[in-house]
């Protein structure tokens, strides 16, 4: 119940400032009890979503009117999200580890090879949004200050602080849901939606130089694709990926 109400709220179904139907409507609306529509109503108003005014009603807040965007651009070299001054980073942890074997094998290093691991959560309004991981070879990983992380995106560092040449890399994306962790992290439910990013940034000579796994919360951010049909072999390409908070 909590989920279809936040999903008509962040569509845009209802507006700001607009009365969400009473708690008996949505209990027939639904066929759901009495005690699921208010543990929803509270929940969402616990959030900020929704105002409770007594006498009157429940009415979606303008919380969603004030929030920032979020931005990827879908080419590697700018794949630094925008307005990140509007944005809060946490800096979790920088610790070392072994490389474990999904990265070992990206970053083309031993299982038993030590690498360093960055945790942070970036949030927008006191939301938090992603969740990001980096994973870089231990004599990178060395020189990454944590202030510097709470100012500047990853890829920024890597090429203005630290003088590293990128050429490119790979980027997939998949749907999926939240275990404890990121649930944790990202202030869900366990078993929520999450839009999962992984990138694999190359250096010279296609040298893997990190790998980066985001989790993004499905119910702050949707991605945009647009498509170039003016090219020269007749097919179709993808050239720009958004990621941006819903409105």
């Amino acid at each position: 119940m909590e989920q279809i109400l936040k999903s008509r709220i962040l569509s845009g179904e209802f507006e700001p400032g607009e009365q969400i139907p009473t708690e008996n409507d949505l209990c027939k609306a639904y066929q759901v009890s009495s005690i699921t529509v208010k543990k929803a109503i509270l929940n969402l108003v616990n959030e900020g979503l929704l105002d409770r005014r007594q006498g009157k009603g429940t009415f979606v807040t303008d919380k969603i009117s004030k929030m920032a965007a979020l931005q990827h651009d879908g080419t590697i070299s700018n794949f630094i999200p925008g307005g990140i001054e509007e944005q809060k980073v946490e800096v979790i942890d920088i610790i070392n580890i072994k490389a474990p074997t999904k990265v070992a094998r990206l970053l083309q290093i031993d299982e038993a090879e030590e690498i360093v691991r960055v945790r942070r959560t970036r949030s927008i309004n006191d939301i938090p949004i992603s969740h990001i991981v980096n994973y870089l070879p231990l004599e990178i990983g060395q020189k990454i200050k944590k202030e510097d992380l709470c100012v500047y995106p990853m890829l920024q560092i890597l090429r203005e602080k630290l003088r590293i040449q990128l050429i490119g890399g790979f980027q997939e994306i998949e749907a999926m849901v939240a275990d404890q962790d990121i649930a944790a992290a990202l202030s869900v439910s366990i078993c929520s939606p999450i839009l999962y990013l992984e990138v694999l940034i190359l250096g010279r000579e296609k040298k893997p130089i990190e790998f980066v796994q985001t989790y993004n919360r499905a119910d702050q951010v949707k991605f945009s694709l647009r498509l170039d049909l003016k090219t020269t072999n007749n097919s179709e390409s993808v050239n720009k990926i958004r990621l941006a908070r819903k409105t």
